[in-house]
């Protein structure tokens, strides 16, 4: 594996800095994602320390989408969202110590489905902002 270039660091930092709250969970699911599939090649190659980098990277990620909730205003959904979070690490300490691979594969599908949902979420929102400009500018054109 290449190490990070400079403009690839650029590129991400200028990524995260113009992302919508929507995108930074997708953004952060998507890596949770890649080292995930990382860790489950690192078991079948039965390189334990990559998978305990990989793993940690993972449970990192889950602690930071956990940070970003806010537990005083989101009510059942904030709650939910902890349940599923508890759950992934439960399912990621289990796999890393019974070296079974098929729990970080539910977990990275059901991180899949929650980076779309996170996705359809933000561009609902771009929508809606943009339809006053897109009304504004038929009333113009008209």
């Amino acid at each position: 594996m290449t190490p990070p270039t400079k403009a690839t660091d650029q590129y991400l930092a200028q990524r995260v800095a113009g992302a919508s709250p929507e995108e930074l969970h997708a953004m952060l699911l998507e890596a949770g994602q890649r080292y995930l599939g990382k860790a489950i090649r690192s078991i079948q190659r039965k390189d334990l320390a990559a998978k305990t980098q990989e793993l940690n990277r993972v449970l990192s990620i889950i602690e930071e989408l956990t940070v970003r909730l806010n537990l005083d205003q989101g009510g059942d959904l904030v709650m939910n969202l902890v349940r599923i979070y508890e759950w992934w690490n439960r399912e990621i300490l289990q796999a890393s110590m019974s070296l079974e691979t098929a729990p970080l594969e539910r977990v990275s599908r059901f991180m899949g489905e929650m980076r779309q949902t996170w996705m359809t979420l933000h561009q609902q929102r771009c929508a809606v902002a943009s339809e006053p400009a897109a009304s504004l500018a038929a009333d113009l054109a008209g």
